[in-house]
């Protein structure tokens, strides 16, 4: 089953290699990774669809961690909800 996260961070150097270096060394797959320069351009939009055998708030905790992110949501997807 796979997740969506979505996180506001830093637009500093090394923030993206930390979010997908925490993704991987906490044990999920990415499987997609979208980034947008938010309306301001100090921080990104990321989106990430994960999955693992671990539930989602174990990673969305990890991220609240990391300096350079800002905001953590877990995101309901629209298609999920639609087949399920």
């Amino acid at each position: 089953m796979s997740d969506l996260l979505y996180l506001q961070i830093r637009n500093d150097e090394g923030a993206l290699e930390r979010v997908l270096r925490t993704t991987r060394h906490r044990g999920f797959q990415l499987e997609t990774f979208t980034v947008t320069t938010a309306r301001d351009p100090q921080f990104f939009d990321v989106t990430l669809r994960v999955s693992s055998e671990r539930p989602v708030d174990f990673l969305s905790r990890q991220f609240g961690k990391l300096l350079d992110v800002v905001a953590v949501s877990e995101l309901r997807d629209a298609s999920l909800a639609r087949s399920a």
